[in-house]
Formats: C-alpha cells, sequence, structure tokens
C-alpha cells in the first residue's frame, strides 16, 4: 500500500507518521528546501529564531506520537513560568501564572474574582467541547446533535466574546487580556462568538511549555521519526496539479515529475487543494482569518522587563482590529514578543537576546504590496517598541522582517488560519474529506480541527485514518 503526504508541516508529519507505523509506504512532499511548513528557523550571528508558531501546549498529543512507535519523546519540554508577561498602557505589569493563587494576588479584588470564574468558565467551555470538536474526527449531524442537545445552550451560542466577558464584570486591561485569546484562532475578539473563550483554558489551565532547540527542536523530532520509519521526504518539490480519474485522484505533477498512490493526503491550505485540483471553492470569498507581520532582532545586551513570552498592549485595542477590518496596518498594535533565550541560553550569543516580535495584520486584499511598505512598517513598530519603554534602535545587530506577503506562500492571502471563526458555523474547520473524491483526505490548520501545533498533530493522525479505512478495505469514508 503506497500513499503521498503534500506538506511537511506539522499537520503532514504526523499523517506521514501514522501511515508509516500501519505498513504504508509514504512518500512526504515539501515545497521548502526544509521540513516544517510554518514552522521555520532562522539561524544568524549565532542567533536562532522560530519564525512560526513559538507557544507550545497540550504537550501529551506530541507524546502519544513517540509512544505509538515505542519511543520515548526525545524532546526536553519546560513548563514556563510564568505561562506569559503582560505590559498594560497604564504600566501595570502582570505575570500570569498556571498557579491561579499566584495569579490574582496581583490583581484587585474585583479582577482577582474574575479571573478565577472566567478561568473557570473557560474550563467548562473546553472540557464539554473538546471531545466532539478537538479529540475526535470532525462531528457528522448526529455527533453535533449531541453536543447541542447536551452541551449547546451552556455554550452561549447568541452571544458575543466581548459579551460573554461583560458577564463577569472585569477591569478594562482583564477584559483586554482575555478577548486576546481569539486571535489564536485568528479572529477579530469584537466578532468572535463567545464559545472562543475556551481557548484560554487550554493556555492558563493547562499549561506552556518551552521544547529545548525551540518549535524547530520539534520538528526535527518528528522528521526524524519519520525517517526512522521508512518515509521517504523529497523537499524543494512544488505541486502543479492534482489529476482526478473518476472518483480518485490518480497523479499529483510536480515541478520535478509525478507521483502515483494508492491514496493522498494534502496537508496544504485547503484553498490551494482545490486549486490543485482546478475546483472552485466558496472557502475563497469567505473573510479571512489574521495575518501576520514579523520583526527577527538579533539584540545586544538583556532586557530584564521581557519575559520568555511577552505581551505589550496597545492603548485602542479596538482600533487595532477596526484597522485590520479595513486592510489596513495598525499603527498602535499589540505585540507579542517571543525571547526563547530566556528559557535556552544557546539561541543566543552570550549578553544578547532573540526577539521575535509579531503584530497582527490584515491578510492580503487585491493591489497589497507588502515590498513597497515592510521596511518603513519594520522601521514604524521599532518606533512603537521604543515609545513602550523597549527601546533596541541602537542595540540590534541586524534586523529580518516577514510580511503577510511572504505568509502567502504557506497559506491563501497570508491568512494563518484559514477562514475567519467569527459565527458559530465557521468555528466549524472544514471536514477532512472533498465530496466525490474517495482516496483524498485533508489535514492542517485549514481544516478540521484547526490551527495550532497540537491541532495540527491531531489533523494529521485524524487524516491518516481516513486514508487507512479506505486502504484497509473496510469501506469508503463515513463522511461522503
Amino acid at each position: 500500500m503506497t500513499a503521498l503526504v503534500l506538506g511537511g508541516g506539522f499537520a503532514g508529519l504526523s499523517a506521514a507518521i501514522q501511515l508509516a507505523l500501519a505498513g504504508v509506504e509514504v512518500t512526504l512532499i515539501e515545497q521548502l528546501p526544509q521540513i516544517g511548513g510554518k514552522a521555520g528557523e532562522v539561524v544568524q550571528d549565532g542567533f536562532c529564531f522560530d519564525t512560526g508558531p513559538s507557544v507550545f501546549t497540550l504537550p501529551q498529543v506530541l507524546s502519544d506520537i513517540f509512544m505509538a512507535a515505542g519511543e520515548d519523546l526525545p524532546v526536553s519540554l519546560t513548563p514556563l513560568a510564568p505561562l506569559c508577561r503582560y505590559l498594560f498602557p497604564s504600566g501595570f505589569v502582570w505575570d500570569v501564572y498556571r498557579d491561579v493563587g499566584k495569579t490574582t494576588a496581583q490583581l484587585a479584588e474585583r479582577d482577582a474574582k474574575a479571573y478565577r470564574d472566567l478561568l473557570e468558565e473557560a474550563r467548562r467551555l473546553y472540557e464539554d467541547a473538546a471531545p466532539t470538536f478537538v479529540l475526535g474526527a470532525a462531528p457528522g449531524p448526529l455527533a453535533l446533535l449531541c453536543y447541542a442537545l447536551r452541551y449547546g445552550l451552556k455554550a452561549h451560542p447568541t452571544r458575543t466574546l466581548p459579551q460573554l466577558l461583560a458577564r463577569f464584570n472585569p477591569g478594562p486591561e482583564l477584559s483586554q487580556f482575555f478577548l486576546r485569546f481569539a486571535t489564536y484562532l485568528g479572529a477579530n475578539p469584537y466578532r468572535a462568538p463567545a464559545i472562543l473563550h475556551n481557548v484560554a483554558w487550554v493556555e492558563l489551565g493547562l499549561g506552556v511549555y518551552y521544547p529545548q532547540g525551540g518549535v524547530k527542536g520539534v520538528v526535527r523530532a518528528l522528521e526524524a521519526l519519520a525517517r526512522r520509519l521508512g518515509v521517504m521526504i523529497r523537499t524543494g518539490v512544488t505541486v502543479e496539479r492534482l489529476v482526478v480519474q473518476w472518483d480518485r485522484v490518480s497523479e499529483v505533477v510536480t515541478d520535478q515529475g509525478s507521483y502515483r498512490a494508492e491514496a493522498v493526503i494534502s496537508a496544504l491550505d485547503i484553498v490551494r487543494t482545490h486549486e490543485l485540483l482546478g475546483r472552485a471553492t466558496p472557502l475563497a470569498s469567505r473573510e479571512p482569518s489574521l495575518s501576520g507581520f514579523v520583526l527577527l532582532l538579533g539584540v545586544a545586551g538583556e532586557t530584564p522587563q521581557l519575559a520568555h513570552h511577552t505581551i505589550s498592549f496597545t492603548a485602542d485595542y479596538p482600533a487595532e482590529f477596526a484597522a485590520i477590518a479595513r486592510g489596513q496596518p495598525p499603527q498602535d498594535p499589540t505585540l507579542y514578543l517571543s525571547l526563547s533565550c530566556k528559557s535556552d541560553p544557546e539561541q543566543a550569543p552570550a549578553g544578547c537576546e532573540n526577539w521575535f516580535v509579531m503584530a497582527n495584520a490584515p491578510a492580503l486584499r487585491p493591489g497589497d504590496d507588502w515590498s513597497a511598505t515592510g521596511l518603513a512598517y519594520a522601521e514604524h513598530l521599532e518606533r512603537v517598541l521604543a515609545q513602550r519603554g523597549l527601546d533596541v534602535r541602537e542595540r540590534h545587530c541586524f534586523r529580518i522582517y516577514r510580511t503577510p506577503q511572504d505568509l502567502a506562500r504557506l497559506g491563501y492571502r497570508g491568512s494563518i488560519y484559514g477562514s475567519a471563526p467569527h459565527s458559530l458555523i465557521t468555528t466549524l474547520r472544514p471536514r477532512q474529506t472533498l465530496s466525490g473524491l474517495r482516496n483524498l483526505a485533508l489535514a492542517g490548520g485549514t481544516v478540521h480541527p484547526g490551527g495550532g501545533i497540537p491541532l495540527a498533530l491531531l489533523s494529521g493522525k485524524q487524516a491518516a485514518q481516513l486514508v487507512l479505512r479506505r486502504l484497509s478495505g473496510t469501506g469508503v469514508y463515513a463522511e461522503l
């Protein structure tokens, strides 16, 4: 039995490993020179940067992959404390821990109570939803009906996220803090449905970890496992077309020749998969999720006011997302900073720091050209950092920036998470099969169960299970 996996990010690696464990002959095709997809890496002058996801959660999902192969997890995972530091325009500095008491001790009594109550609400929402929407196959009508009957009203189906938060009477800063978690799925938090509050529990309740060697260290460990299991990995190969014959993808045409296999898993952006098939899809016209603008700064000296993960909030959060809705990069954005050297000194030269700085940005629109404006916006973000007491303009050894245009090579219009989850319907990620194609399964952040490292890994596993059902002769995909 043979299978092709298209895309070497977390979903593609997970799918390839699951198939290989079942004895399938697997070839994985990746367009970039290195495996990893969005989880890229830049190494320069002794500085190491993860260029994609950097918040690592739900480590059991990763451990289970190696356990299934009869191996121990080869990557050391360090729990972070604090989980993240928050810098507010008022001057308030808040270190948030998994330890609720330690976290709320820094808050006024009103916000301490609101934090505990909102955390408990996030836990309940996550634990109610995860079995149906995260941990298993994409739910069908019966599973959705069962969830709706049991938990539907408790999930606040008629409320937005701001309306849910308002019920718990948080102060403005605490409200801004909890709103931000919707951006983890690429949503405008002011338009997000209340159910997205469950995302907060994954980080605040279940913890954040640092994988030794950075997120790219996890990629390398998965790639090594795939190779040990016999997966044939081809990098620098671009898929150009998927040839369909009857109800099957019969051929994968690339810039370096054609491939045939009994089954195909596409871990590419779902819109890109449709394009390769020559199919139109309404997903292409849906509102896209957030994109991002990234600065990679090699910085001389140390900055004690920053933690491993730090958020510097804007003074006007609604204005940030109003600008993005207009297709404009925000002029006073919230900034996420990740300095992995705080946990792993080998990530930067002695006495230096590796700054990953990211601002929310709009997905590409027709006519957008970041090649003309990228440098100016990078310099603008450095001025914003300086205004917030984090001036590195005289300290950085080099500056690299990545724009939504760069991200567009990995995701439609540079959108990180596919379509924006601004309604209950759009919070449901697309299913992992396409009508009429019996030997194709989909994986990755733009399909079920969604984006982020653990969800992408689960998506790959679930796509492999669909393929194995087909190859084993136990029947066609139940979803078709």
